[in-house]
């Protein structure tokens, strides 16, 4: 069997694993299959497929890119940048796109000329591309951008939007096709012809193939693979301005595990890893079979973890295949016998493939789409959100009629993730949404296409910027007054006592962080106390931790100390504990987990603010229940806090808002 036999049969393995995908979908989700969710795959597929061809021009090298997900990021943050600086937004995208070039050119002359291993080189950029973005933006999303900065991700060509007769609400006809998807297919199309027509695409298929006889040929290997890197910095370049756009702000924190997706997407079209190996065409494929995957999951309501197993079981897969057919091509032919296993080891890859789909299916529980209230936090991993699931389960077995799916991303830095899943609850027509969005801006576009569509949305816990149109009501603590409380709650433990007062926060940009961090600072500095900080911990307890023992080790003259959310306090009480602090400096926390408890009754923490979490989950889903039945909701519902100390926490009042 020939190469190009062999290539055509790992493709068509693909193909017929997609094509598995589609129908176990369509099978279990009757939203699934609809032009509404096909636009959204196109769009949600386009960035994976953008990084994917990059990446697949490298590994067809022999190389590799571990610098796209950071890359991405910066991209993004120097478009918003120069757009925010008054650069046209046309000129401002170019310089993100430049920006990733650049990058990527830097890869490729550290691999050619300082003749770095291209893992150590890539790496060496995924830092460094990661650092810049967040000290230039102080680890803060680069937001306000103009309307027309949205128009690249978030625009159709083709849409067609009416208006209702009656009640004047927009209703959507046809959503067009985004204008991502028609990049996706034009760069497609050149990359391909690029690889297959000109001399520059034999040369990275030969020096994969075998490098030192591509330069004993008289190729210039260096160039090519510069050539390579650049490309690949460039499409992550274009991936960032695009997910920017479509955010309508710039994420520093953006792209976290983007080339985990980009080589995944390359190796699951067939792009072999040992170089020389491989299509456009088939990473587009496995693109595909990645952006099917999540929003086939996320539409059936499928947990994120689930999501993460199946995705990585797809991946070992493919690779191990990859290796069986790299092992079986070094093997000598010496008979015809060979052929039938041969043919036999590609009949089970198509097979493979097919089990991929149909497994896939076992995991996906069809639910009644109409009485589904989709309940979206910041993320499920945290007590926090936990508790909010529970009030809304609780508020599901009492009104009895409706349906709840509960998902959040890996960490709430996942804003690209969030955005897909409101986008896939919409498409599969869910009576209602309850949702806790962790960027201002970046969900705006969401909330609307759901006010397009007819869906009440419920926001919890933060708010959105100049989207009070698309939202009904928004229940949450006060977070500017909550973060004064503890303020004077820890002026009040302090008792005259000057000095430092540290703020350790969490997700720079989120909408609650801002308004209780500046509650905060705004008493406590009215009060004659210097602040140190904020320090973001990304709401990871691990940074907090060691945050806050650089905090504690740089500050002598430190008397007092506020954690701003649940693993941020959390990290700044073991950290006090371990350095021996605890009851020698006040500190407040906020939130309310079992950890904080041990840390209020060992003195540890002098008091936390609870917030009422598990109120936010039972009274977000009632209040969609009444949005339904036609009653009329406050545009905004206070669900209050209690300061628990040591002395009340045992008490009703704190045990209600405890978890």
């Amino acid at each position: 069997m020939s190469e190009r036999q062999k290539q055509m049969i790992q493709k068509l393995a693909a193909l017929a694993g997609l094509i598995c995908l589609f129908i176990a979908f369509t099978l279990t989700n009757e939203y699934f299959f609809t032009v509404n969710n096909l636009m959204t795959i196109g769009l949600q597929t386009s960035t994976i497929a953008f990084i994917g061809i990059g990446v697949t021009c490298v590994i067809l090298t022999g190389g590799i890119d571990l610098s796209i997900g950071s890359v991405v990021a910066l991209s993004g943050v120097a478009a918003g940048m120069a757009v925010k600086a008054g650069v046209p937004v046309p000129l401002g995208m170019l310089i993100g796109i430049a920006t990733g070039a650049l990058c990527g050119a830097f890869n490729g002359i550290f691999v050619t000329k300082l003749r770095l291993p291209p893992f150590i080189a890539t790496l060496g950029m995924m830092m460094i591309a990661r650092g810049i973005a967040l000290y230039v933006t102080n680890a803060a999303p680069v937001s306000g951008m103009p309307e027309s900065f949205s128009y690249l991700g978030n625009g159709a060509l083709f849409r067609i939007v009416e208006s209702h007769p009656v009640t004047g609400m927009p209703l959507v006809k046809f959503p067009g096709i985004p204008y991502p998807v028609i990049l996706m297919i034009l760069l497609a199309i050149l990359f391909t012809f690029a690889l297959t027509k000109l001399r520059v695409g034999r040369y990275l298929y030969a020096i994969g193939s075998n490098e030192e006889a591509a330069r004993l040929s008289g190729i210039d290997t260096d160039k090519v693979k510069i050539i390579a890197y650049t490309a690949s910095g460039m499409l992550a370049g274009l991936a960032g301005v695009v997910l920017a756009s479509r955010l309508v702000t710039a994420q520093p924190n953006g792209g976290v595990m983007y080339e985990l997706d980009a080589i995944a997407s390359a190796v699951v079209g067939g792009t072999s890893l040992m170089g020389g190996v491989g299509t456009i065409p088939g990473t587009l494929i496995g693109a595909f079979i990645m952006g099917v995957l999540r929003n086939g999951l996320n539409m059936n309501g499928v947990s994120f973890f689930v999501q993460q197993i199946i995705i990585g079981s797809v991946i070992i897969m493919t690779v191990a295949f990859d290796q069986l057919r790299q092992h079986q091509s070094k093997k000598p032919t010496k008979t015809a016998k060979k052929k039938p296993y041969k043919e036999n080891q590609n009949m089970k890859k198509l097979a493979t493939f097919a089990m991929i789909g149909l497994t896939t299916a076992m995991f996906a529980a069809p639910y009644a789409m109409a009485s589904e209230i989709a309940v979206i936090v910041k993320t499920s991993n945290s007590n926090f959100w936990q508790n909010v699931r529970g009030g809304a389960e609780d508020a599901e077995k009492e009104l009895g009629s409706y349906k709840i799916t509960f998902q959040g991303p890996e960490a709430e830095t996942a804003i690209a993730e969030q955005v897909n899943m409101v986008d896939n609850a919409i498409n599969r027509g869910v009576a209602g949404i309850v949702l806790a969005p962790s960027d201002p801006d970046a969900l705006v576009p969401s909330v609307k296409k759901a006010w397009e569509n007819g869906i009440p949305v419920i926001l919890i816990d933060s708010n959105l910027n100049n989207a009070d149109k698309y939202y009904q009501s928004f229940l949450a603590t006060d977070n500017h007054t909550a973060g004064a409380l503890a303020a004077n709650q820890l002026i009040d433990k302090l008792d005259g006592k000057k000095g430092k007062v540290a703020m350790m926060s969490f997700t720079p940009g989120a909408g609650s962080a801002i308004a209780r961090d500046g509650g905060f600072q705004e008493t406590i500095e009215a009060a004659g106390y210097e602040v140190v900080g904020p320090f973001y911990s990304q709401a990871d307890m691990v940074t907090a931790l060691n945050q806050t023992i650089d905090v504690l080790a740089s500050n002598q003259d430190l008397v007092g100390i506020f954690g701003s959310n649940e693993p941020t306090a959390v990290g700044m009480g073991r950290a006090l504990k371990q350095q021996g602090f605890a009851g020698k400096i006040k500190a407040v926390g906020f939130d309310g987990n079992q950890d904080l408890q041990s840390f209020v009754k060992d003195n540890t923490l002098d008091g936390i603010v609870v917030q009422s979490s598990y109120a936010m989950g039972y009274e977000g889903v009632m209040s969609v229940d009444k949005l339904l039945k036609g009653v009329k909701l406050e545009k905004f519902i206070d669900t209050g806090v209690v300061f628990v100390t040591a002395e009340n926490i045992d008490t009703k009042e704190a045990t209600s808002v405890l978890y």
